[in-house]
């Protein structure tokens, strides 16, 4: 199984590849949905970011978070995703009981901000 820190590494290739197909000199900020429970997920993702961001783009970064709302599957008629900000939430395809999506999925790189290079600044 990913572990957490593997799926931040993750996050933060993509937007360092996002950064590099932009031309973009650096990583300003990087913005992320957390998901459940907000408070402890923000601050690991913060003292992940913190270490796997040195030395690259994205280095000294702002990290910008907002709060998630739930995620849903059906599996009862038609595997419909959909959020919702009920913790228990019912399909509105079938009307019966959803399925919440794995825990596991703690945060989601939502999108940069980028500009160009500091080279020649002190």
């Amino acid at each position: 199984m990913i572990s957490e820190r593997e799926r931040v590494q993750a996050l933060l290739d993509q937007a360092l590849a996002e950064a590099r197909s932009q031309g973009a000199g650096r990583i300003t900020a990087l913005h992320f949905i957390v998901y459940s429970p907000f408070r402890e997920t923000e601050a690991r993702l913060r003292s992940m970011l913190q270490e796997l961001t040195a030395q690259t783009l994205a280095e000294n970064a702002q990290i910008v978070t907002r709060p998630g709302p739930n995620r849903f599957i059906c599996y009862r008629c038609c595997a419909l995703r959909f959020e919702s900000e009920d913790e228990a939430a019912v399909c509105p395809n079938c009307g019966h009981t959803a399925t919440l999506i794995p825990s596991d999925i703690t945060c989601a790189l939502d999108h940069i901000e980028t500009a160009e290079s500091d080279e020649g600044q002190d």
